[in-house]
């Protein structure tokens, strides 16, 4: 993020390029229906740069599949139970070994599991396990969680977790927040291949550039618009709030998502797409989040932006 002494907010770093990658997915070595080689296959044909494996409780190893035009973040997804009818699911992104089973025994636990070996903490598909923000706080410090989750959508209906983020987000929490395929290919139970990604901008194409990246927030996620730059500008006059601008694929609307309902949609005019919205935020708002809807109901989410209002205490 941009030095904010000097009034620039912007999230994206000005150098550096983007890549498309899907950070969620299983193959064979857990509950997949592709092998390996399928999976890197797919992801690669369809126009990826880059994936991580998460199959569950098992750090599949995709090197194989690497060259200077695909690259493979080491991953796992470590799931528990808690209290009855009580699940977690958490994506170890980048994690150099596996923790026994026993530490997943809560969702803090195997957050913290995933920390101390390296890795970015990822809470999945937050709706579908039932976890309100309450319980995501109690998590600790976990660098992300899913704002959406292809096949909880397709098999479940419960795939976007927007409200907990924004729940998060007003409490202070600043997270990031992943889409992503979570991708088993079982076509009889709902497509989820190439349904959400992940952005990323990056100097490289190598794991830990692109780690380094994520753990930053230089990256969006989507299920089909495209976002190319995003400037928030603090204003000069303390009476006023931040200045936005989004630049984007064609699109109907651009919410501004701020604290309740501190925010505002800017809609395109009858017959017309945006390709560009701006507004001017109100001076209390304490975070900014922008969602991009496409003509088909497709969003794409940037990253929330700190703004330093006290919100609505």
């Amino acid at each position: 993020m941009a030095d904010p002494a000097g009034g620039d907010l912007s999230p994206f770093p000005r150098s550096g390029r983007w890549y498309r990658g899907n950070v969620h997915g299983h193959t064979t070595e857990s509950d997949g229906t592709f092998t390996p080689a399928e999976y890197a296959a797919w992801y690669r044909e369809h126009g990826y740069d880059f994936v991580s494996v998460t199959d569950h409780w098992k750090r599949t190893d995709m090197s194989a599949f690497v060259d200077a035009r695909f690259a493979w973040i080491p991953g796992v997804e470590l799931d528990g139970r808690g209290a009855p009818g009580r699940v977690h699911h958490v994506l170890g992104l980048g994690v150099d070994s596996l923790p026994p089973r026993k530490a997943a025994a809560t969702l803090r636990r195997t957050v913290e599991a995933i920390r101390s070996r390296g890795g970015l903490a990822v809470v999945a598909h937050p709706y579908w396990s039932g976890q309100s923000a309450t319980d995501l706080l109690a998590a600790g410090p976990a660098a992300a969680i899913e704002v959406y989750n292809g096949t909880c959508d397709a098999r479940w209906g419960k795939g976007l977790a927007a409200v907990q983020w924004d729940e998060l987000l007003q409490r202070g929490r600043m997270v990031w927040a992943l889409a992503s395929d979570d991708a088993h290919h079982r076509p009889d139970q709902g497509d989820d291949l190439g349904k959400a990604w992940v952005m990323v901008r990056a100097e490289a194409l190598t794991a830990p550039t692109l780690l380094q990246a994520i753990a930053a927030g230089h990256f969006y996620g989507s299920t089909g618009p495209r976002i190319d730059g995003l400037q928030v500008v603090r204003a000069e006059s303390g009476d006023q709030g931040p200045l936005a601008s989004v630049q984007c694929s064609p699109c109907l609307r651009v919410n501004f998502v701020c604290d309740a309902f501190l925010g505002r949609t800017v809609h395109a005019a009858a017959g017309e797409l945006l390709t560009e919205a701006t507004l001017r935020l109100h001076p209390a708002a304490s975070y900014l989040r922008v969602e991009c809807v496409d003509e088909a109901g497709r969003t794409a989410w940037t990253m929330p932006v700190a703004l330093g209002g006290r919100g609505l205490r």
